[in-house]
């Protein structure tokens, strides 16, 4: 029930126009459109959701376009990797100068993020909420576009939206929170702090991940999503 303090955070912050990313199917099937738009009512919205699956430099560039049309001042994500990959990157690119494609490779730094920003994933996967970059291809080039300003001001992390994801999916992103976990605990820049994370989410996904992926009782989805964060 963690999502409900989204209505708390729009009614401190009374955005004019917010600029809504979600994925084009998951976002009713997770069941995240019938508990969201309710707390959407009051204020004006506008969604965006014309994308692929991996975040590409063009999918970003529309999404700013549409952003500076509408004159939007926030930014909610809500879904998967991907999903809170591209609210992030439109978030604080929106504000930049320039040729995105310069800030992506590296050509130009960025500058701090002006938008407000809320994650809410969908899936127990790439812990992109609590992150302060973003994947971008650029054409078939996997860039990683970074800056401390773009980790979200605020997340929830809600299993609620993770209990319909099938079999695959539930397989598939556990997997990727079980690497980048091992990645991080081996990574020779860990921390004392880092890999008792580490550690924590390992275990907590060997223990829960095969029970996730068949059939799992609610708290076993909230392990994995913690284990994700």
């Amino acid at each position: 029930g963690t999502y409900k303090a989204l209505a708390e955070i729009l009614k401190k912050h009374n955005p004019k126009q917010i600029f809504l990313v979600t994925g084009k199917g998951s976002y009713t099937s997770c069941g995240a459109e019938k508990l969201i738009e309710p707390m959407l009512k009051k204020y004006y919205y506008v969604k965006f959701d014309d994308f692929g699956t991996n975040p590409k430099l063009e999918d970003i560039e529309k999404g700013v376009r549409l952003f500076k049309e509408k004159q939007c001042d926030f930014v909610i994500a809500i879904g998967g990797g991907s999903v809170v990959d591209i609210g992030k990157s439109i978030s604080i690119l929106s504000s930049q100068k320039g040729n995105f494609k310069d800030f992506v490779i590296g050509v130009n730094k960025l500058t701090p993020k002006k938008i407000t920003s809320v994650a809410i994933p969908t899936t127990a996967g790439t812990g992109s909420e609590s992150t302060h970059f973003s994947v971008i291809y650029v054409g078939k080039t996997k860039y990683s576009l970074a800056h401390e300003s773009m980790l979200p001001d605020y997340a929830t992390i809600d299993p609620t939206f993770t209990e319909k994801l099938p079999p695959y999916i539930t397989a598939c992103t556990g997997m990727d929170a079980f690497c980048q976990a091992i990645e991080s605990y081996w990574s020779i820049n860990s921390t004392d702090e880092s890999k008792q994370y580490s550690r924590e989410a390992i275990k907590l996904i060997i223990k829960n991940l095969p029970d996730a992926v068949n059939k799992p009782p609610k708290e076993v989805r909230e392990a994995m999503v913690k284990a994700a964060n």
